[in-house]
């Protein structure tokens, strides 16, 4: 929620900016914005941020914004977006096209709107327009602006290897199975990428609308990407259970266009 009375419009009213060039500079990614949270700060960015004044200790104008900082930086890396897509923003994704442009608006209303957001995206098009790329900069946004807890999974490689493990003696997550699908089911923003490619077995099905239905249940936010229209591939999945909850707890939006990949 922006607070136009305590911070400014160079940081978005956030307190925070984030510094571009951080991995070459060697700078913080994100830090207190220099026109509205530092020149009020009196403990020179000394934890646990307080200062000395009159003989009695005081808190920092600044302490509320580190904090926030420090909570949004330990939520990010433990989000499993993907290196590639780590600390992406809007100005990293190309609308050049009017699929493209209207998913982007739509994304960047979401981060500003959000919590009061009523739908997800189900994000779909052929391979390589930017379908993973913008739900990661999504996450990104909604964890940089308000601290949400958030995950990433791709459904073969993380979900589904994730839960496979619990069932092997000898893993670590041996017989945890419910609390890595609770984990799951019950963060408040989830990406679910490259939905479609699984195998469809009646475990993984079932798994799956598991999952969609506990989201929808306690109507969480979620975003789904897939290469496939979702009409029309998913009438069969699960009896159409997922995709009947799919279209209640998202907007169903189309990215196709040139391969993003090919640019480069």
């Amino acid at each position: 929620m922006k607070n136009k009375n305590q911070h400014c419009p160079y940081c978005d009213y956030t307190g925070i900016i984030y510094n571009p060039s951080f991995d070459k500079m060697g700078d913080n990614v994100l830090s207190p914005c220099p026109k509205c949270v530092i020149p009020k700060c009196k403990c020179e960015g000394e934890e646990p941020y307080y200062y000395n004044y009159d003989d009695k200790i005081t808190t920092c104008h600044c302490r509320e914004t580190r904090m926030k900082i420090e909570k949004i930086i330990r939520i990010y890396y433990s989000s499993g977006i993907e290196k590639k897509f780590k600390w992406k923003t809007f100005n990293d994704f190309e609308a050049v096209n009017p699929l493209l442009a209207s998913a982007k608006r739509a994304a960047y209303d979401i981060v500003m709107n959000f919590p009061d957001v009523k739908k997800g995206l189900f994000l779909w098009g052929n391979p390589g327009t930017g379908k993973t790329l913008l739900s990661a900069i999504i996450l990104t946004e909604l964890i940089k602006h308000h601290a949400v807890e958030g995950k990433f999974i791709k459904i073969s490689r993380n979900f589904f290897n994730l839960l496979r493990a619990t069932f092997a003696e000898g893993s670590e997550t041996y017989g945890q199975s419910g609390k890595i699908e609770r984990l799951f089911a019950e963060v408040d923003v989830l990406i679910i990428d490259d939905f479609g490619v699984q195998r469809d077995s009646a475990w993984e099905q079932e798994t799956l609308y598991n999952l969609i239905d506990a989201r929808y249940e306690a109507e969480k936010f979620t975003i789904i990407t897939s290469n496939n229209n979702p009409g029309k591939s998913m009438k069969e999945f699960s009896e159409g259970r997922v995709l009947s909850r799919i279209k209640e707890m998202c907007k169903i939006m189309e990215l196709s266009g040139a391969d993003y990949r090919e640019k480069k």
